[in-house]
């Protein structure tokens, strides 16, 4: 086998291989944006929760987070 016909078969592959390549970047990055609105919605949920909480008279600290928040309600239920 000759360096031409190396090159040769190195540019078809590349031909073919390049167009499944874009297609599969594409699809992760259509699927990570799916997961990205997942988590917002979840996200706003929590947080939602934890101001619910709030008025219900269980008063976050300044210190904790919005879990920290929910779970310190959970335990003390």
């Amino acid at each position: 086998m000759n360096f031409d016909s190396l090159i040769e078969a190195y540019t078809v592959t590349a031909l073919v291989m390049f167009p499944i390549l874009v297609f599969i970047i594409i699809l992760l990055v259509r699927d990570l944006g799916k997961y990205s609105k997942l988590s917002e919605k979840i996200n706003g949920v929590i947080k939602n929760l934890s101001e619910d909480l709030n008025d219900k008279g269980f008063k976050k600290e300044n210190t904790e987070s919005i879990l920290q928040h929910i779970t310190r309600y959970i335990n003390k239920k």
